[in-house]
């Protein structure tokens, strides 16, 4: 006899018979544990940066006992970034925090501006102590977590992101403190659904290790980039010298216009970057006709119509963006209302635009002698 069932003894067959179906059913179990583990793909090799690429302070991030060490060296901003952009995706890695800590991993982060607005932030510290919306855990002045589920500086962390668009779930420590619907979260809306992932410095130190991805498909509408087909698609006005090299519009001299040869309709939102010189004067011009519209690209705070007006119709409320920095212009426009968003926050809106509500979209150069540029211009229909 190998074994007892029931209180009594069981046959030498029936035992090795669910030996074998133990081990089979475990054989099973790993098989699926490993097949799962194989749809990730490593962030980090453990050796060195490659695949990462620095913004801003090229030494405040160095490999430590095989692990991505965040020196605090400054100055701010500075973060980490992926080579590749994602939208959708699970994202998995341990971090731990030294001494005093606050920093976090970025999500659907653009190259440039303000990447915790444009994109969002998961935010780390050393404390286990709520802060609301700047908590541990914490979407970065979007969302608290439900729990306060980090540990103490000096022990590992682990942290699973899943972002599936509209749904997003953070784990942490094996607590769910995150599952929430993107679409109808107030704070999320109008923010990048795609872009690179980093990890953030601002100025204090902790290591990140086992970073690792598995991308899901995408299935954000896509956006009519304005570009693509160079000066081809654009048709100049004024005396500005107009030049276009991989996706830059430049502008320089004196003033002048370029507008594309296609026309669109509102409903839409536009989204392009711009970079001014300094005192430098541009801007977006859309709307057809009479009800022609420009939306100013002029950042001095105390102008009449600084970056972001409609431009003799409502003044933005404060500028958001500086000569010489890339900064994100978006513009939402239905039929008599607008609203525009600089660097991700909205700086004005209007409810008395004209019709036609229709027309083509222009660029301005409006400094004699000066220069503008704006980038990866694009457009899409909205409801």
């Amino acid at each position: 006899m190998l074994g007892w069932h029931d209180g009594k003894p069981m046959p030498q067959r029936q035992c090795r018979m669910l030996l074998i179906r133990i081990w089979i059913a475990l054989q099973a179990t790993c098989h699926l544990s490993a097949a799962a583990d194989e749809d990730f793909k490593p962030l980090f090799n453990g050796k060195d940066l490659k695949g990462w690429v620095a913004v801003g302070t090229t030494d405040a991030f160095v490999v430590r006992d095989s692990s991505i060490f965040s020196t605090g060296a400054g100055p701010y901003p500075s973060w980490l970034r992926t080579e590749q952009a994602y939208e959708n995706f699970v994202l998995r890695f341990e971090y731990q925090t030294e001494g005093w800590y606050e920093g976090g991993f970025l999500l659907h982060a653009p190259f440039d501006g303000p990447a915790s607005k444009l994109g969002f932030k998961i935010h780390l510290r050393h404390e286990q102590k709520a802060y609301g919306l700047r908590s541990p855990g914490a979407i970065y002045d979007v969302a608290a977590p439900r729990s306060i589920a980090n540990l103490p500086s000096g022990e590992w962390n682990a942290c699973e992101i899943k972002c599936d668009w509209p749904r997003l779930q953070v784990t942490l420590n094996d607590q769910l403190i995150h599952d929430l619907s993107m679409d109808t979260e107030p704070g999320f809306r109008n923010r990048l659904r795609r872009g690179y992932m980093g990890i953030q410095n601002i100025g204090c130190r902790a290591s990140f290790r086992n970073l690792r991805i598995r991308a899901l498909p995408d299935q954000e509408k896509p956006w009519q980039p304005l570009f693509h087909s160079g000066m081809e698609a654009m048709r100049e006005q004024g005396h500005s010298d107009w030049q276009m090299e991989d996706e830059v519009l430049t502008g320089q001299g004196k003033d002048g216009l370029a507008e594309t040869r296609a026309e669109f309709s509102s409903p839409f939102e536009l989204q392009v970057w711009v970079k001014t010189m300094v005192n430098g004067n541009g801007g977006v011009l859309f709307n057809g006709g009479p009800g022609r519209v420009e939306v100013q690209c002029f950042n001095a705070p105390d102008s009449t119509n600084p970056t972001g007006s409609f431009y003799g119709i409502a003044p933005a409320e404060r500028v958001l963006s500086r000569d010489q920095e890339w900064f994100l212009l978006h513009i939402i426009h239905r039929g008599p209302s607008a609203e525009v968003l600089v660097n991700g926050e909205r700086v004005s809106r209007t409810h008395d635009l004209k019709p036609p509500y229709q027309g083509t979209i222009g660029f301005q150069q409006h400094t004699p002698g000066g220069r503008i540029q704006y980038r990866s211009a694009r457009i899409r229909a909205i409801e």
